[in-house]
């Protein structure tokens, strides 16, 4: 691997039978073991480090190759793509992706080249931080010394939600993972969720971050931004599936996946949010919005442990 030779940091395709929807990353690193397996704390310390001092592959054109077509799109300013086009028929995997014709360093370790047909009812939408993964979002310290020296294989998952995730694919549920984590930290979550036996599911993170913005907290874009646009992406990519959307009370799921139930009602049927730290005023929404909720057949849990099980029934099978 060469400067030269970007690498595929993050990877997925998936298609709901008719489009299909590729996003990925690209970047320059001279790192080749990224998949934090067995990683001490130093070496976590030392590959996080260089995740945060790799140079993007911005403005790029980049040529992906199917089993069957080829399609084109454009890197963002910090490596990121996206695209969306029609299911060709027998269209099943990726082979190559190139810029400038060459072809990228691709990370088998943390994604597969597969394209993921969706076939269950029912979609999950979870949150990352502190939702899955103990972050300690609310305490800047320990929030930093636990990503940057804690090695993955010990990071403490959230056993509600672990639990509650497991039960759900169990029933036939397909989850995703949605987190204002920044690409960077892609291959440590992968590990993570891996590790911890999470069932597998695309990965949406924010754009790329520089070491001086992580030491200026700089945060862009709007915090909420991310999460309101992906979710309304996903949305309207499956029209026909229910969607349970899952997250805490340390940042703004709880803003965020009301407003997706006004806007999308036909769609939401659980909205799911762990209390993690004590905010009145949030007391205060869930108060006002359960029975408008209800009313919508959207069922709002919150609370510092999840229900038990929801009553869900599918027919599907898993992907």
């Amino acid at each position: 691997m060469t400067p030269k030779q970007p690498i595929l940091l993050s990877f997925y395709a998936v298609t709901n039978g008719e489009k299909l929807m590729v996003f990925g990353h690209l970047t320059h690193s001279f790192k080749k073991d990224l998949n934090f397996k067995g990683f001490s704390s130093t070496k976590t310390f030392f590959t996080l480090l260089s995740l945060y001092r790799t140079r993007f592959v911005a403005n790029h054109e980049v040529e992906i190759t199917f089993n069957t077509g080829k399609s084109t799109v454009t890197t963002d300013a910090k490596g990121s793509f996206f695209l969306t086009a029609d299911l060709l028929t027998g269209q099943t995997s990726v082979l190559d992706v190139q810029i400038d014709g060459i072809s990228v360093t691709f990370m088998p370790e943390l994604y597969d080249l597969t394209i993921h047909e969706i076939k269950t009812d029912t979609i999950l939408i979870s949150d990352i931080d502190d939702t899955v993964l103990h972050s300690y979002i609310s305490n800047k310290f320990m929030k930093f010394l636990t990503l940057m020296f804690t090695a993955a294989e010990r990071r403490r998952a959230v056993e509600p939600t672990m639990k509650l995730i497991r039960e759900q694919y169990a029933q036939g549920v397909t989850p995703f993972y949605l987190s204002n984590s920044e690409q960077n930290l892609y291959p440590l979550i992968y590990r993570f969720l891996k590790h911890n036996n999470f069932p597998k599911g695309p990965l949406f993170l924010k754009e790329m971050r520089k070491l001086r913005d992580v030491f200026r907290g700089k945060k862009f874009p709007e915090q909420s931004l991310h999460k309101l646009t992906t979710l309304n992406l996903l949305l309207r990519f499956f029209p026909e599936k229910k969607f349970i959307l899952v997250g805490d009370n340390t940042q703004h799921d709880l803003d965020i996946y009301l407003s997706m139930a006004e806007k999308f009602p036909a769609c939401i049927k659980y909205i799911v949010i762990l209390k993690v730290v004590k905010r009145p005023a949030d007391d205060e929404v869930v108060a006002y919005s359960t029975e408008r909720l209800k009313q919508k057949r959207i069922g709002l849990y919150y609370g510092n442990e999840f229900p038990n099980q929801f009553n869900l029934k599918s027919n599907s099978t898993h992907t």
